[in-house]
C-alpha cells in the first residue's frame, strides 16, 4: 500500500487530520506523528525505510545517512518554503524528490512582519504588559510615515512587505541578487547595494532563504553599519543573522531594537540571553501560521502525495 508519513507539530493536529482523511480516501496509508522537536534517529530512519512520502516541518532534519535504507521513499515534502533542513544532494543521488511550498504563505508572513515592525516603533507589547500589571504609563514611539524600510530579498514575501510598508507611507529600498526590475520600477522601490541598505534604512527586514552563502548574512561587521536608531526584523530563518553578535548590539543599545520570529536554535532555549533584553519583540516561528495559509499548504501536500502515487513529479521540487 502507498505509505505517507506526516511529521508536523501538535499545533497542526486539526490540519493533519484533514490531510490524513483526504489521502486515505485515495487509498493511501497515512501515519501521523506530532512532534515539536526532531525525532529520535532510529525512529526517523525506521519511518523513512517504509514510507513513500515523508512530510516534515522546519524542525526535522533529513541527512545523507537518513536516505541509506529509504528504498521506498520517493518524496520528502517540506511543509513550507524552507528546505535547508534536507540534504537535497543526497536525495538526488538516491532518486528522491525534495519539494517545498513557496510563496503560499507570503501574505501571512508579510502581515506578521508589519505587525512586528509596528510593535517595535510603537511599544505595543510593553504598553500592554505594564497596563495588565496595573501601571498606567505613557509610551512614546515613532511614526512609520517618512521612514525608510530596507528589504533584503524581494521575492514573494519581500514584495508583500513592500506594499504594506508603502501603505504606511514608508520609503522602500531593497537588495536582491536577482531583483524583479519591473516590480521595483512600478512600485518605485530603489534597488541598492547591501552596504547602502544597511546604512540607509530605519527598519531592516530579511526575506531570504538560508543557504551556505546566506548563513550569517548579517554578521557583526554588517551590524556595525546599521544606524543606532534603526530596528531589524527577521521572519525568515534564524541563521541569516549572527544571533550572538545581535544580542551584544542590543544589550549595549547600539541599535534601537529587534523583532525576531526565527532563531539560530529552535525551540529557543529558556536560558537564552535574548529573552532577558527589553528592546526585543519575540515570537516562536509563527510567520506562516494562519488558517488560510495552512489550508493552502495542506492542499499542496495532498496534491504532491497523489502525484507521486501516480508516478508523476511533484510541484515545486527543489532538486
Amino acid at each position: 500500500m502507498f505509505s505517507i508519513v506526516l511529521e508536523l507539530p501538535e499545533s497542526l493536529a486539526f490540519l493533519t487530520g484533514e490531510v490524513k482523511q483526504k489521502l486515505e480516501e485515495q487509498g493511501c496509508y497515512v501515519t501521523v506523528i506530532h512532534s515539536e522537536k526532531p525525532l529520535d534517529i532510529d525512529i526517523k530512519r525506521s519511518l523513512l525505510k517504509t514510507t513513500n512520502v515523508y512530510v516534515i516541518g522546519s524542525n526535522e532534519i533529513v541527512t545523507d545517512n537518513d536516505f541509506e535504507d529509504a528504498k521506498l521513499l520517493r518524496l520528502v515534502q517540506c511543509f513550507g518554503a524552507g528546505y535547508e533542513n534536507v540534504n537535497c544532494q543526497a536525495a538526488s543521488q538516491k532518486g528522491i524528490y525534495v519539494a517545498n511550498i513557496p510563496g503560499i504563505n507570503a501574505n501571512s508572513v508579510a502581515d506578521l512582519t508589519m505587525g512586528l515592525i509596528l510593535a517595535l516603533v510603537r511599544p505595543i507589547v510593553k504598553a500592554d504588559t505594564f497596563l495588565k500589571k496595573g501601571m498606567w504609563c505613557f509610551w512614546i514611539g515613532h511614526e512609520l510615515a517618512g521612514k525608510t524600510l530596507g528589504i533584503f530579498g524581494l521575492g514573494a514575501i519581500g514584495k508583500a512587505v513592500a506594499l504594506r510598508a508603502q501603505a504606511h507611507k514608508m520609503g522602500v529600498i531593497a537588495y536582491d541578487i536577482k531583483p524583479d526590475l519591473e516590480f521595483s520600477k512600478k512600485q518605485e522601490i530603489q534597488l541598492v547595494s547591501k552596504t547602502q541598505l544597511l546604512e540607509m534604512a530605519d527598519v531592516i527586514t530579511l526575506h531570504m532563504p538560508l543557504t551556505e552563502e546566506t548563513h550569517n548574512f548579517i554578521s557583526k561587521s554588517e551590524l556595525d553599519r546599521i544606524k543606532p536608531t534603526a530596528y531589524i526584523v527577521n521572519t525568515s530563518r534564524g541563521g541569516l543573522i549572527d544571533q550572538t553578535a545581535l544580542v551584544e548590539k542590543l544589550r549595549k543599545k547600539q541599535i534601537a531594537g529587534a523583532a525576531l520570529d526565527v532563531f539560530t536554535k529552535e525551540p529557543l532555549p529558556s536560558a537564552d540571553e535574548i529573552l532577558s533584553l527589553d528592546n526585543v519583540v519575540l515570537t516562536p516561528h509563527i510567520g506562516g501560521l494562519t488558517f488560510e495559509a495552512l489550508e493552502r499548504l495542506a492542499e499542496v501536500v495532498v496534491e504532491n502525495s497523489l502525484r507521486i502515487k501516480r508516478g508523476e513529479p511533484p510541484l515545486y521540487m527543489v532538486n
